[in-house]
């Protein structure tokens, strides 16, 4: 007779198979008899007081010795204790097989143990593909902003101050009395590096940061260069990032560099904050943007303030494509202006976000959006002679996925219309001078 298992350790007679081997026995042939159509179970469940038990047995299809059933079968030792030549039988069809041996050959054998254990992937493929839900096409609406135009150059010039001191040379920084005529909004972010301060701006002889740097010896820097190099390309962020305050704060939004986030501050101590602004498609209407909950029974305050906040932060996603990304929050402060302590933020803020679903979260970022924008097609950051451009279309992408049940309001992601100043500022942003880049480089090579 071929070795059988009895008992719940799918142990044989000679216990010359490994319990590896036993398993994937066991495992291929899904814990059911492979004989041609019994498919029995061979799991017996555990009343309350005992264990489960194994009613199973493992069969040789060549025997283990020579003179046992189908052993004169030319196979070697090791190849007849594998789980290719084992096969999961209930005790009736183990005996039956051992017992007539002419009828069930190895070929016999070998080929009910292969069509039994493709039955079995089979059905578990089937159920898997059943317990998967239906997939649906949907356009997702990110929670980023295109960049349509950046500066192609960053200036660079020899400056006596160090990093220290930058708050020093921020304090000496002007913009000249005639871009502030053409533009009031001209921004002048700057950094300082090894001796020298990088900016925007060309730093000709009439520029910002005139008082502080030799204007005789100026650099240029090609901007995709500075992007390759992980180094370089924190210093052109950073300058994004240093213009994005300075715009925010002409929009009276402050930046808390500690939480890394923008949020509307108070304008008068005490007093709640709503601001104007102009929704697609919409006349203007109110937002409130800083104010103190109230109790429902009584309408007294709860001692504590929400003020808008958002996350705003530039992305290089590609070799030359950039994107700013809105990421809604909230700034607690205990009175308008003091930060609110971080023990008493945590459940606040955790309530909050728990019933933001995403069509509250799209409206804020909407929110931010039109308001920076002012309720134009675009917003633009302008360091005079060059400009960065961010527009307002969040940009969608289409996805196959399962949903979310209940969340599938509509959102019509679309456009501002032009008007003549929205199309002029557009053509001036994108239709100024392109920069010598060969002028400069001969003087660098002079200057070297």
């Amino acid at each position: 007779m071929g070795g059988r298992d009895t008992g719940r350790k799918l142990t044989t007679k000679r216990k010359n198979i490994s319990d590896k081997e036993k398993h994937i026995v066991f495992m291929k042939s899904g814990g059911c008899c492979a004989f041609r159509d019994c498919r029995k179970k061979l799991v017996e469940e555990a009343p309350t007081e005992d264990d489960a038990a194994v009613i199973g047995e493992i069969a040789h299809i060549v025997a283990d010795s020579r003179q046992g059933p189908r052993g004169g079968e030319k196979l070697n030792k090791t190849d007849r204790a594998t789980h290719l030549n084992l096969i999961l039988l209930c005790r009736d069809h183990h005996k039956i097989i051992d017992s007539q041996v002419r009828t069930y050959s190895v070929a016999v054998l070998r080929q009910m143990k292969e069509d039994h254990e493709s039955w079995v992937e089979e059905s578990l493929s089937k159920k898997s593909q059943e317990a998967q839900p239906a997939l649906i096409s949907e356009r997702i609406q990110s929670t980023v902003l295109p960049v349509l135009a950046l500066p192609q150059a960053v200036f660079s010039a020899p400056c006596s101050f160090g990093e220290s001191e930058y708050y020093e040379v921020k304090s000496r920084v002007h913009v000249p009395a005639r871009e502030k005529e053409t533009d009031p909004y001209i921004l002048a972010p700057f950094a300082l590096r090894d001796g020298r301060l990088y900016a925007f701006q060309t730093l000709s002889q009439t520029n910002p940061f005139s008082d502080v740097i030799d204007s005789t010896k100026v650099t240029q820097h090609k901007s995709w260069e500075m992007w390759d190099d992980p180094d370089w390309k924190r210093l052109y962020v950073n300058l994004l990032n240093r213009s994005l305050y300075k715009y925010a704060g002409s929009l009276q939004i402050r930046y808390d560099p500690e939480h890394k986030r923008f949020y509307f501050p108070v304008l008068e101590e005490g007093q709640e904050r709503s601001v104007t602004y102009r929704p697609l498609n919409k006349k203007e209407q109110p937002r409130k943007v800083a104010w103190e909950p109230k109790f429902r029974h009584d309408g007294t305050g709860k001692g504590f303030w929400y003020h808008l906040a958002a996350g705003l932060r530039f992305h290089h996603t590609d070799d030359r494509q950039w994107c700013l990304s809105i990421r809604p929050e909230r700034h607690l402060t205990k009175d308008g202006s003091l930060l609110l302590a971080p023990d008493k933020i945590g459940r606040k803020v955790t309530k909050l976000k728990a019933k933001m679903y995403n069509d509250k979260y799209m409206g804020e970022i909407v929110f931010w959006r039109d308001f920076l924008s002012q309720g134009e097609p675009r917003f633009v950051l302008n360091f005079g002679s060059q400009q960065a451009v961010i527009g307002v279309e969040l940009i969608p992408f289409d996805v196959e996925w399962i949903g979310i049940a209940g969340d599938d309001k509509p959102f019509k992601n679309e456009l501002y219309e032009e008007d003549l100043f929205t199309l002029g500022e557009w053509n001036d942003s994108i239709s100024g001078e392109e920069l010598e880049w060969e002028e400069w480089e001969d003087e660098a090579l002079q200057d070297s």
